[in-house]
């Protein structure tokens, strides 16, 4: 037999036995390269640290949330506090201006009369008008409206008190 015809048997033979033997051979046990359990141990202790931080600065950021809340609700409600006086002052200024302007000689008339007659007359005038009544009654010298508001309270308690109420709401303040 030719040279070449042994080659071409004994070839594939050889390489057989080469491929069984490294088969039987133990595999080396080599960690993948970049993993080792320390590198990784630390990489999870210093996210877990970060994590804790994180949560620190939340907490913080929730009680300064809260702080915020509670001064924005005290600030709601003193302004819908100051809402409501800036309402009365508007509605008192807004009655003020509105009050019907009186002949002088109206006010002195009343107030020379006696008050058992003015107050019938202040009674019948009321329930004519009740804003010209209350713009007499303010525009009165206090201790002549207080003899006729008295002897009214008399004839008509009811109508008095709303008079006073009305008078005490819209006179404004003196200086």
């Amino acid at each position: 037999m030719n040279s070449r015809i042994w080659l071409w048997i004994l070839l594939p033979l050889a390489l057989s036995a080469g491929v069984i033997w490294l088969s039987a051979q133990e595999p080396k046990t080599h960690p993948a390269p970049g993993l080792k359990l320390t590198e990784l141990s630390e990489k999870v202790q210093t996210r877990e640290k970060n994590v804790q931080v994180k949560e620190q600065e939340l907490l913080q950021l929730e009680q300064r949330l809260a702080t915020l809340q509670s001064t924005l609700d005290r600030d709601r409600a003193d302004l819908q506090t100051r809402e409501k006086t800036l309402q009365e002052a508007t509605a008192k200024w807004e009655a003020e201006r509105t009050r019907p302007t009186l002949d002088p000689q109206l006010t002195r008339t009343y107030e020379a009369m006696d008050p058992v007659p003015g107050a019938k007359a202040l009674k019948e005038l009321a329930q004519r008008n009740q804003e010209v009544a209350v713009s007499l009654l303010a525009t009165m010298q206090p201790k002549k409206a207080a003899r006729l508001m008295d002897q009214l309270a008399n004839l008509d308690a009811p109508l008095a008190g709303k008079l006073s109420e009305r008078v005490g709401l819209t006179k404004p303040k003196a200086a």
